[in-house]
């Protein structure tokens, strides 16, 4: 019997320790993860305090980020801007050339402009002597006669006083024939009724010459002939007509 509770006694003994031993592992252990807990605590807390950082510098950084962006959306804007500036400037070369080219013709047109108004003006300086004047416009004039006139074939006459008229002008304006010849080949276009007379009705033809406008002044005769009686300056010739007495319309 007393080797019974001899085992039985030991066997209590030894679960007690195993217990007491299994409490002190137990409460090692806590004490060991207590400092293991409280670091990672800490470690977590470290963290939450360095991602309130993190928070912080990407605000930071979103807002540098629009600032960015908005300074960005400037530049481009004043870019466009100097772009057009610069479209505008070309455009702008462009006109200076244009207008310098325009600048040059015109100068030259001035040129060949004043050239001829001297040519103009030597003309108008030199008389041809009346006597040969006299003759060139009978004989120009006899011979225009003989030819028809515009589309309706026209026969026409010159009065003594219209050669009279022609050789005045023309002894010192030598190119006026020739306009008034350009304007006689014209007459369908150059030709207008001025004046219903009961015995004719009286027309005139224009001429435009280098020494400025001219009227020549004609009848219409019976059939297809007409006659001319009057050549001069515009304003001169008809306030002459308006003189005699023939009032125009």
């Amino acid at each position: 019997m007393k080797k019974g509770f001899s085992d039985i006694e030991q066997f209590f003994l030894e679960a007690e320790e195993k217990r007491l031993k299994e409490i002190r592992e137990k409460k090692e252990k806590n004490q060991k993860q207590l400092p293991r807990r409280e670091n990672l605590i800490n470690q977590i807390k470290n963290l939450n305090e360095k991602l309130k950082g993190k928070d912080r510098k990407i605000k930071e950084l979103y807002r540098e980020i629009g600032e960015l962006r908005s300074e960005l959306s400037r530049f481009r804007k004043r870019q466009k801007e100097i772009e057009r500036k610069e479209e505008e400037f070309k455009q702008i070369t462009t006109y200076k050339e244009k207008i310098e080219n325009l600048q040059t013709e015109i100068a030259k047109l001035k040129g060949e402009i004043a050239e001829k108004e001297r040519q103009i003006e030597n003309l108008k300086a030199q008389e041809v002597p009346k006597p040969k004047v006299e003759l060139f416009i009978e004989v120009a004039l006899n011979s225009v006669s003989g030819l028809a006139a515009g589309k309706n074939r026209l026969k026409v006459l010159f009065s003594k006083r219209f050669r009279k008229d022609m050789v005045k002008e023309v002894s010192v304006r030598p190119f006026l024939f020739d306009s008034f010849i350009s304007a006689l080949s014209r007459i369908d276009t150059t030709s207008k009724l001025i004046k219903r007379d009961s015995k004719h009705d009286i027309y005139r033809i224009r001429v435009t010459s280098p020494y400025g406008e001219y009227r020549a002044i004609y009848l219409k005769m019976e059939g297809d002939t007409i006659k001319f009686v009057r050549f001069g300056q515009r304003d001169s010739i008809y306030g002459e007509l308006e003189t005699c007495g023939w009032k125009l319309e």
